[in-house]
């Protein structure tokens, strides 16, 4: 590139420690999985005709938009047939403490007093093992929240069986029933009575008025 544009290499601010560094950070690996996880619903939008994937924010854009509360990994909008989910998704990366992902929660609280909008919290785990362990936290840190109810939120772990793992799939598990959900179905999930039991969590979808 230097010699294309007739400049020195030091002219165009290029490091090679820096580049090597940014390569195999753990946050791109992190950004990589975000990244993937929602083509992954675009790709299934692709084959689908009834659905769409109808916003995708990212970490950045969240960040100016709810940094002084939460700043979650992402903010998308899933339609299937008309009916749309709108989500933020925490993507774990099996790389923090769950109990400093459970501690979000309290974050998103106060984000859905701020606004008055319920939004879903998706959380999407590495393993299955990772996934029980984090429920039994969120579990504990929601019964603390002022309003649970203002945090709905569901869980779901990569599955290496699976030839094209999606979120698209039935792979959600909200509190009740204790069974998975699409992404989709979960719009249509009633709130849990509270205390709720040790599984997952979501209700029904709130507006995006404002976002």
């Amino acid at each position: 590139m230097a010699a294309e544009y007739g400049v020195d290499v030091k002219d165009l601010g290029y490091r090679h420690d820096r580049a090597f560094g940014i390569a195999h950070s753990l946050r791109l690996a992190h950004t990589v999985g975000v990244n993937e996880w929602f083509t992954a619903l675009v790709d299934r939008a692709r084959h689908d005709p009834q659905a769409r994937l109808t916003a995708w924010w990212s970490e950045a854009r969240c960040a100016r938009h709810f940094g002084d509360l939460v700043k979650p990994d992402a903010y998308g909008r899933w339609s299937v047939e008309g009916r749309e989910t709108e989500f933020f998704l925490e993507f774990d990366f099996g790389t923090e403490p769950l109990a400093k992902l459970a501690g979000k929660l309290a974050g998103y609280a106060a984000l859905a007093d701020a606004t008055g909008i319920t939004t879903p919290l998706l959380i999407w785990l590495p393993t299955t093992r990772r996934e029980a362990n984090a429920r039994r936290l969120l579990h504990r840190v929601r019964l603390d929240l002022a309003n649970p109810r203002t945090v709905p939120a569901a869980t779901a772990a990569t599955d290496p069986q699976a030839a094209h793992p999606s979120p698209a799939d039935a792979v959600w598990l909200p509190w009740t029933p204790p069974a998975t959900k699409q992404l989709d179905a979960l719009a249509q999930a009633a709130p849990p009575p509270d205390p709720m039991p040790p599984r997952a969590v979501l209700p029904a979808r709130g507006t995006a008025t404002g976002r």
